[in-house]
């Protein structure tokens, strides 16, 4: 049924040209109740951005490097242990 709104947890990947950011957001079934009716006034979310600088060069994996290669294969495998685990 649509009234039975469940908490919720959204991963995304970003890629601008070689440069990866990972974000995730953890929405309560609080918040699915709320934007149905229209914007949320009491209900927020944060969408959490990894990693957390905000500076594309120095802050996003860069896939041309082989440590930045490294790392986001290793944190794809990770997120999808932990969404098995769920």
């Amino acid at each position: 049924m649509l009234e039975d709104y469940v908490d919720q947890e959204i991963f995304a990947l970003r890629v601008i040209s070689t440069y990866v950011t990972f974000y995730r957001a953890k929405i309560p079934a609080s918040y699915w109740k709320e934007i149905v009716v229209g914007l949320p006034k009491k209900q927020s979310i944060v969408i959490k951005r990894w990693p957390k600088e905000n500076n594309r060069r120095n802050s996003s994996l860069n896939l041309a490097e082989p440590s930045g290669r490294k790392t986001v294969i290793t944190d794809l495998i990770k997120i999808r242990q932990y969404l098995l685990k769920g």
